[in-house]
């Protein structure tokens, strides 16, 4: 209970900080709303069935029933403006506020975070249910204020009218309690199990709308039925899942929803009620109408009590998944740390081995490697090798599992990972294009708000010079809005929906762009074109000059200027020297030369 009350404060700090007017008048409107039912519905009627009782004079009810009509109007309008208007304002806000703490956690929880699956499923539920859990929480706040309510105006009416009836109240209040309990654990018990199942129906439903996969399907109907095939059975599973619970839940549900309500309210409680008038005559017809009358508002107002707790507590299991999410402390903090040095110095690998799991193989062994400032690297080997791995350690997107990776001298652990991968500019074999202008997607970054100052001139000519360095020069003389053209159609239809060849030369413009001192190129050219490849090549040796670089490549042709070549099998160096020295060698890495480029040598 002290971690529900816990879960709740959390959310509602949150909500308040975000909207404070919003929150406050939320709560009074659960206690304005039950405040007009009683007014109407217990006083007012009451009162006009006294004056017909005892021959009271008519102007009498006429005057409280105008009274009553009177506030309702008043009150009326400024809860308009809220359902109507404050309402459809606020709750955007309140999402925000909790995606931007969720979004920020996101960008630095480590890597390794989304090689464990029982963490990503969770990871998952969480961005699933941020939205949900604060709808559920406002819920719960009105259901509590309008219990209250309920309690406090109908409750005292019922003390003072006839107390026994409390009594049955009370004991439908405890039995709803407990049984509303049972029901929400077992849901979410059923929740967790079918995540994952949702999960994979979810993915097979974008494969089937989402226009990455569009051609494909046309080409292999067969992989659109294998996937048809899993999503039915993974509906199938979920169907399962609820049969398993559907007995316990019909049983449940008809507790709560006779024994609790119908049989002790409606049936025990009236029969009651009529005795008192009819038969004992201890209570008058008009209290006894009005107390019939409210017996279902008041069982209502009972039910909402008995019902936040185990609402709570199924929300708190929601909010349980986010704050773990938010609490969560990388093992490699974003600012924690020295800053680099400046200026290029020397990386050095000291038996450096990784595994992405504990229970894992180990994807490297044992590397020790000294690059030199400026010096031109290629890691060359087989898919599987652990190429794109040892470029994740040198970046520090994992830390080795033993050894260490030192830069100007220093262990890399010991820099702030932001302040160092700042001096990487890279290009990853899995780049991504995102729906922003085709600068912001080069900058990767904020432009400058106005468009005229001497900065965003200055930021403008060195996009456009990273960009015709990767070769885009043609492509980008081409667009109406140049470099504010936005990237991909999904939220402009005006936009444009870039060739790969045309996506990765953006892609290698940021690596341009940045000015980094070490460059990454993992698969620079592996969508270009011949010829945009040797120009890219060209453009590389200068805009790389003084820079330490490495490529990772299957094209050998890329690779064969480097001043030194890496040849990596099953996470080891098996093979290192320049391109002549391990023709030479006549080992694996000719031998993958004469498989591939050798053919061009031949012609």
């Amino acid at each position: 209970m002290r971690r529900v009350l816990s879960n709740q404060l959390f959310l509602w700090r949150l909500c308040f900080r975000t909207c404070p007017g919003y929150m406050i008048y939320h709560l009074y409107d659960g206690f304005r709303y039950q405040g007009i039912i009683f007014l109407e519905h217990v006083l007012g009627i009451r009162y006009v069935l006294h004056c017909a009782e005892y021959d009271e004079p008519f102007w009498k009810a006429f005057l409280v029933i105008g009274i009553i009509l009177a506030i309702n109007i008043i009150q009326i309008i400024p809860d308009g403006f809220f359902i109507h208007g404050w309402t459809f304002r606020s709750k955007p806000k309140l999402y925000r506020a909790l995606k931007e703490q969720m979004f920020a956690k996101a960008s630095e929880i480590d890597l390794s975070c989304y090689d464990d699956p029982a963490y990503y499923n969770d990871f998952v539920l969480a961005v699933a249910e941020a939205e949900t859990s604060i709808d559920r929480f406002l819920s719960l706040c009105n259901m509590f204020v309008q219990g209250l309510t309920i309690l406090f105006t109908t409750g005292v009416f019922y003390l003072l009218t006839d107390a026994m009836g409390i009594v049955f109240v009370l004991a439908s209040f405890v039995l709803r309690f407990f049984v509303s309990r049972i029901l929400n654990k077992l849901n979410y018990r059923v929740r967790l199990r079918v995540n994952p199942l949702e999960r994979k129906r979810n993915y097979v439903s974008r494969v089937f709308y989402l226009n990455d996969y569009a051609k494909e399907l046309r080409l292999h109907p067969e992989v659109g039925d294998d996937l048809e095939k899993e999503f039915s059975e993974a509906n199938d599973a979920i169907i399962e899942e609820q049969k398993k619970v559907g007995l316990r839940r019909t049983l449940l549900g008809f507790i709560n929803g006779y024994v609790v309500g119908d049989f002790i309210l409606d049936g025990l409680y009236i029969t009651y009620l009529v005795f008192q008038a009819a038969v004992l005559h201890t209570i008058d017809y008009s209290n006894a109408v009005v107390l019939f009358n409210r017996t279902g508002s008041l069982r209502r107002g009972m039910m909402n009590l008995a019902d936040i707790v185990p609402q709570a507590q199924e929300n708190s299991l929601y909010v349980d998944k986010i704050r773990a999410f938010l609490d969560y402390e990388p093992k490699i903090r974003q600012d924690e740390g020295e800053n680099v040095p400046e200026g290029n110095a020397e990386l050095m690998l000291s038996h450096v081995s990784f595994r992405y799991r504990e229970d894992a193989e180990e994807t490297l062994h044992d590397i020790s490697l000294r690059v030199k400032p400026g010096e031109h690297i290629a890691i060359v080997g087989y898919n599987g090798a652990g190429k794109t791995t040892l470029i994740k350690l040198l970046m520090r997107l994992y830390d080795p599992t033993q050894g260490e990776i030192l830069y100007h001298g220093q262990d890399i652990r010991g820099f702030a990972p932001r302040d160092y991968r700042r001096r990487f500019g890279v290009v990853f074999q899995d780049y991504q294009m995102y729906g922003a202008s085709l600068a912001e997607n080069v900058v990767m970054d904020r432009l400058p708000d106005d468009a005229d100052c001497k900065e965003a001139k200055e930021t403008e000519a060195k996009i456009t010079d990273a960009l015709e360095r990767a070769g885009f020069a043609e492509r980008l003389a081409t667009l109406p809005e140049g470099l504010r053209t936005q990237v991909t159609t999904e939220f402009d239809r005006n936009g444009v929906n870039f060739s790969g060849g045309e996506s990765q030369k953006i892609a290698i413009s940021r690596a341009f762009y940045k000015n980094a001192d070490i460059l990454i190129m993992d698969e620079p050219s592996s969508a270009l074109d011949p010829i945009a490849e040797y120009e890219l090549n060209r453009a590389m040796k200068s805009a790389a000059a003084g820079k330490t670089v490495f490529y990772i490549s299957h094209r050998l042709s890329t690779t064969r200027d480097a001043d030194r070549i890496l040849m990596l099998e099953d996470g080891r160096i098996v093979e290192e020297g320049t391109h002549e020295s391990l023709l030479a060698k006549n080992g694996r890495y000719a031998e993958m030369w004469h498989v591939q480029a050798g053919r061009y040598e031949a012609v």
